[in-house]
């Protein structure tokens, strides 16, 4: 996958109004599978945001992640990208796709009631390669 460039925004309402814009009201983004993600404004701390240290919450607006949210769709949409099912507790489904080379993970919840949809949980830089290999340790999709 050629990625897309880096956001270069001006501060974090900046980047939080560019993802309402494209992705919460934006064209909708389809798998190369024809599943169809559906975004929500309140997803955006959870997506872009760290924890400070391991025990807080999602507290610090990460740049590093809001810089590559455009990597979300081309990932997304991507047929060469790695995809693997992971399933939670309770029987729901995550579709985790990896962009294999930087890498770069976009993770969705595929739902129950209908399988040709689901909504964006996550996008990030993977950066520890225990993460990666479980990751990799789920069947592929």
């Amino acid at each position: 996958m050629s990625e897309p460039p880096l956001l270069s925004l001006t501060d974090e309402a900046a980047f939080r109004a560019h993802f309402e814009v494209e992705f919460v009201k934006g064209p909708a983004v389809i798998t190369y599978d024809g599943i169809r993600i559906r975004f929500y404004a309140n997803q955006f701390d959870h997506a872009f945001y760290i924890g400070s240290t391991s025990k807080s919450g999602k507290d610090t607006f990460s740049l590093e992640r809001d810089q590559r949210m455009n990597w979300v769709q081309a990932v997304a949409t991507d047929p060469n990208m790695e995809v693997y099912r992971r399933v939670m507790t309770g029987g729901r489904v995550r579709r985790i796709m990896l962009e294999p080379n930087e890498p770069y993970v976009v993770i969705c919840e595929v739902l129950s009631s209908d399988p040709s949809q689901a909504v964006f949980i996550t996008a990030y830089p993977v950066k520890s390669k225990s993460a990666l290999a479980k990751m990799r340790s789920n069947p592929r999709w």
